[in-house]
């Protein structure tokens, strides 16, 4: 495995060299977990940054009675566990679990933090994506308060086909499988809702579903339902 390669695609070590970079290759230790399997609970002890090399991993909270709310998805090459790492709980804030099997290279705090202090841009980088976190969960909560379920649903079904867009005849296509269960938790709302949000934008011809992918085919339009706020 090209280890310096894999670190120079994250979006903390990607305007370093492959010398750079090198130097974290000592520490690095590898890990691997199969579909499905739990990666880390909220509230586990955290002393890493985990590099995702290979695979696709969710990040999701679960209410009290069960229900899901999935916070993030994260395709390779990624990082995940920044938050925690840095949170003076030093503890998770989320679930983390495998969606496909996944490969991961972990990377301790303490020569990440000495690496960090040594590469300004790096740093800035890392300062960029905890940022950045911050600004979506704001944006989550909001969007939760103001806005209804059809506006959160073409609002994450924007967010998805922009990050795993694939163009396709006719629109572009959400190359991650989701149901339309999954596709709630990602929104904060149950199937049930989602599915009535959904349909008369399936109708209409905004959007399909095709072999468990959806597929955007009119994004004027669903940006134009992204937008409407209000209340069921």
């Amino acid at each position: 495995m090209d280890l310096p390669g894999i670190l120079l695609q994250t979006p903390i070590f990607r305007d370093l060299t492959r010398d750079d970079v090198a130097e974290l290759v000592p520490h690095l230790t590898e890990r691997r977990y199969g579909a499905g399997e739990a990666i880390w609970f909220e509230g586990d002890p955290v002393d890493a940054l985990w590099v995702l090399a290979e695979g696709t991993i969710k990040s999701h909270r679960l209410s009290r009675d069960g229900a899901e709310v999935i916070v993030d998805i994260n395709e390779a090459v990624d990082i995940t566990g920044e938050v925690g790492l840095f949170h003076a709980s030093g503890v998770r804030q989320v679930n983390v679990t495998a969606i496909k099997e996944c490969r991961f290279l972990l990377l301790r705090r303490a020569p990440l933090v000495a690496f960090l202090s040594r590469h300004p841009p790096a740093l800035e980088r890392m300062l960029e994506q905890l940022s950045g976190l911050t600004v979506r969960a704001a944006y989550s909560f909001t969007g939760m308060v103001f806005d209804d379920i059809r506006a959160r649903a073409a609002r994450t079904l924007l967010a998805l086909a922009d990050e795993f867009g694939e163009p396709v005849d006719g629109g572009v296509r959400v190359r991650l499988q989701l149901s339309q269960r999954t596709l709630g938790a990602l929104a904060a709302a149950s199937r049930e809702n989602i599915n009535r949000a959904l349909a008369p934008l399936v109708a209409d011809g905004v959007i399909s579903q095709q072999d468990g992918h959806f597929v955007v085919h009119d994004r004027a339009r669903l940006e134009a339902v992204a937008e409407a706020a209000g209340s069921l």
